[in-house]
């Protein structure tokens, strides 16, 4: 019965050359991944034996000044936007520090929510053999 469907008009034939296409090109795309990192992989680890302290200092130290900046920067350009709106420097003040409370508010929203969520989920299973005992022993 054809509704209209590509698939369903379609040969056992037609549906394996068009697998067997899908998964060779995701063969094909595995094995470049696995080669085009081992490309950018291998040297990495090299000079991670190699140089210990400097490797630790690459990802460690400039990691956490590189996010620094990061923030830093954002902060910089926040500033400025509200500036050209005409804001005063308390506003400003204040604006940065209710925003970042906003979300946290939210954040712990979320949190006690799915607590409270995966406590009722507890509850009802942890009761659910009681529950069905009750209903089918009456």
């Amino acid at each position: 019965m054809y509704n209209g469907n590509l698939y369903e008009k379609m040969k056992l034939r037609d549906r394996f050359r068009e697998i067997t296409t899908l998964a060779l090109f995701t063969l094909a795309v595995a094995v470049i991944s696995v080669v085009v990192m081992n490309i950018l992989v291998y040297p990495v680890t090299i000079f991670a034996v190699n140089h210990k302290n400097a490797f630790n200092f690459i990802v460690k130290d400039l990691s956490i000044f590189g996010l620094a900046a990061i923030l830093a920067a954002f902060l910089g350009v926040r500033i400025h936007r509200l500036r050209k709106e005409g804001l005063a420097t308390r506003d400003i003040i204040i604006y940065l520090a209710k925003k970042p409370l906003y979300y946290i508010t939210i954040f712990f929203f979320f949190i006690i929510t799915s607590a409270v969520l995966v406590f009722l989920l507890y509850v009802l299973l942890s009761n659910n053999y009681y529950l069905l005992y009750k209903l089918t022993n009456k």
